[in-house]
């Protein structure tokens, strides 16, 4: 993790992503600027936050631990995500492990300062609920997705959550054939037969393998077998 000391730029992704018109001036100008690299947690199961983190630029993973020692897919955080809006208000520990997918841009805002705001701040209570609303309304869906529906399904909507937009231009980093042990994990399966599914979606034409890493050449048909369902 490395601190940005650099009050122009938290100015101007704040305005870039309309936080001015959600939080007041100087809530603002408190916020400090934090950029997590590739799988770099952001928070930590049993943490205790004392920040609202608002992902301003970059995309997030966030997965549960099992009481078995192993982790499930939750779902994927773009901008504007927030995370801790949950824990904020009871002090609740952290339930899920936070990721960095590449790099991620996360503006922080002190608890105390947002408790204060928050009480004479309609446009940020809306805010808060909407994202409240937002987690509730994917936790049903991403909970049924993992429990009904078959891997390969699950695999094709995990590829798609990857997705990017950058400048109208759809795109996805590779993913390394070395990381698909963890991704299986994530999935509820095996690392043997998620391997099949892979080569059965090479066979297809919907991935290509090269240099050990993997890259989707058919979006359509992902989106097909997802079937509306993302983990997001």
């Amino acid at each position: 993790m490395q601190m940005i000391y650099d009050r122009e730029a938290v100015r101007h992704l704040a305005e870039k992503n309309g936080l001015d018109e959600i939080f007041g001036g100087p809530m603002i100008e408190s916020m400090e600027l934090r950029l997590y690299g590739d799988g770099e947690a952001v928070c930590s199961v049993g943490d205790k936050l004392e920040y609202l983190f608002i992902l301003v630029q970059g995309n997030l993973k966030i997965h549960t631990l099992l009481p078995n020692g192993k982790s499930m897919l939750v779902r994927f955080a773009r901008p504007m995500s927030i995370i801790g809006d949950v824990e904020l208000l009871r002090e609740y520990p952290v339930k899920n492990q936070v990721e960095s997918v590449g790099d991620s841009l996360i503006l922080l805002a002190g608890r105390r300062r947002l408790l204060k705001e928050m009480e004479h701040n309609a446009v940020l209570l809306r805010f808060l609920y909407g994202e409240l609303s937002h987690k509730l309304y994917t936790l049903g869906q991403t909970s049924a997705l993992n429990l009904l529906y078959p891997v390969e399904n699950r695999f094709a909507s995990y590829l798609l959550s990857l997705l990017t937009d950058s400048e109208g231009i759809r795109y996805v980093d590779e993913i390394r054939t070395s990381t698909l042990t963890e991704t299986a994990e994530l999935l509820g399966t095996s690392y043997r037969h998620l391997n099949r599914i892979v080569r059965k979606f090479i066979e297809q034409g919907i991935i290509e393998r090269k240099h050990g890493r993997l890259s989707i050449l058919d979006e359509g048909k992902l989106a097909e077998l997802a079937s509306g369902s993302l983990y997001e």
